[in-house]
């Protein structure tokens, strides 16, 4: 009974709710710090509500552009885009509190007011479409929220052309409103549309070129991993694809940065992180997903700039991808991290941390799951769904003693937690220089049916995907 959604819904939470940047804060982008006024009391306000943004007085600058809107009405008929100009700080700073109605409303009585005396393709008038199509998208008005973003395509290609680099911050917005809408091919779109404005701008063997390769190696990476492997074939020519872009892009990376600056330059490290995940991802190759992170320690020790947090996360790095895949070299690779970090007083906390207690790896933990109708079981209206599972953790990672202690879910929820729970792998605990097992571990499986919480957190659909690393 645990549901399965579409696949594009899948992507649309991993890649917009894990951990990107929300409409709120990504709106501050597009404030007006530079305004002029002619009287000093004016200059003051709007000092003071730049003060009160930086300490983070948020409720008190709003306050404060509230009055200095009102105190300046006159600029509307004077200077009509130093009150626009105004009106859009105030949208912003509402925008910021999440008051986006309101926000809204600022900011088109601020684009109005603007279009009226400018004109029709200005720098201005792109920093309000941009912070109006963010509250849209939060308002849901995704039709609209488009149309304000590709207006603000259009200005940066009337201003600077097709391939204008100041268009990539759109393209980043389109992308996140395209995946809320699970328009996935489109984002696609935009996705490689943003690599090609960077080619153009800055040639195809820049290292301008290096950020965005590495963005659409992990995008592409989190795309191929929404297809399982015994997928229909259709399917699985599509993951194929998508991870023959990631690892393409991800080696083009290398590439520039070996050409630039060497074989074992520390810029190295994250690609080659960037290509063990999107390997471990792929599965059918994850000798190749192990031979990066040995390239990563390799690096890290060979270059005398590095400490030892670098040189501790490229072997727990290294030694939790062995544990993945079962190689036995695992064993030796944490150990040595924890002498490593028995070695100096200042580290000895972390390795209590690191190696304290089992720590999962793959798949990664599960949030609430999602059934498709209340279980028999769970006779209250707002009873916890939940399933209680006992397990222990071996020397080299694997789960073993697997024990239902309580329920009331139905027992295709309990197979599917011992089936998943089977396949995981933790890093083990070290007690006294020695990997040891550990036993009485418990999960707290939560499940919420989907009519009443829509979905916000990772969803199974039978196989635990990895987190992206990707803002797109």
């Amino acid at each position: 009974m645990q549901i399965k959604l579409g696949k594009a819904f899948i992507l649309v939470i991993f890649l917009v709710a894990s951990g990107t940047v929300g409409a709120a804060e990504a709106a501050l982008d597009y404030y007006f710090s530079d305004l002029a006024f002619r009287d000093d009391a004016s200059t003051r306000q709007f000092e003071t509500i730049q003060l009160m943004l930086r300490n983070g007085q948020v409720e008190q600058a709003r306050d404060t552009a509230e009055i200095l809107v009102d105190d300046n009405l006159h600029l509307a008929s004077s200077h009509p885009i130093l009150f626009g100009k105004l009106l859009a700080n105030l949208g912003i700073i509402l925008a910021y509190q999440e008051k986006y109605p309101e926000a809204m409303q600022a900011l088109d009585i601020s684009l109005q007011t603007i279009e009226e005396s400018s004109k029709p393709f200005t720098f201005t008038l792109k920093q309000i479409t941009m912070a109006r199509g963010l509250v849209q998208t939060e308002l849901k008005l995704f039709e609209d929220a488009e149309e304000s973003f590709r207006r603000a395509q259009h200005i940066t290609h009337r201003i600077g052309g097709v391939y204008s680099p100041d268009q990539l911050e759109v393209l980043r917005h389109l992308t996140k409103l395209n995946l809320k809408q699970g328009k996935l091919p489109a984002a696609d779109r935009q996705q490689e549309f943003s690599l090609r404005v960077t080619e153009q701008s800055y040639g195809k063997n820049s290292e301008e070129l290096v950020p965005i390769l590495q963005r659409l190696g992990a995008y592409f990476a989190s795309r191929g991993g929404m297809f399982s492997l015994s997928d229909a074939p259709d399917f699985r020519y599509f993951r194929d694809q998508m991870f023959r872009q990631s690892i393409s892009y991800y080696e083009r990376t290398i590439e520039i940065i070996e050409d630039n600056h060497g074989v074992n330059d520390l810029r190295l490290v994250e690609p080659l992180r960037g290509l063990s995940r999107a390997r471990l991802l792929q599965i059918t190759n994850r000798t190749a997903s192990e031979a990066a992170l040995e390239r990563v320690l390799h690096i890290v020790n060979s270059n005398p700039g590095t400490d030892v947090p670098d040189q501790i996360k490229a072997m727990i790095g290294l030694g939790d991808i062995y544990t993945i895949t079962g190689d036995q070299r695992a064993t030796q690779v944490y150990l040595d991290a924890w002498q490593l970090m028995q070695e100096d007083q200042s580290y000895r906390q972390l390795s209590a941390e690191i190696f304290g207690t089992p720590t999962r790896l793959h798949p990664q933990i599960d949030g609430v799951l999602y059934l498709d109708r209340t279980p028999d079981a769970a006779m209250e209206e707002d009873v916890e769904l939940f399933i209680d599972v006992a397990y222990s953790v071996h020397a080299n990672g694997r789960v073993n003693n697997i024990q239902l202690m309580d329920k009331n879910v139905p027992n295709a929820q309990v197979r599917y937690m011992r089936a998943h729970l089977a396949n995981a792998r933790f890093r083990p605990r070290i007690l006294n220089g020695e990997l040891v097992a550990t036993e009485n571990l418990m999960i707290h499986q939560t499940f919420e049916v989907i009519q009443k919480a829509p979905p916000t957190t990772n969803i199974s659909i039978g196989h635990t995907l990895s987190k992206p690393e990707l803002t797109p």
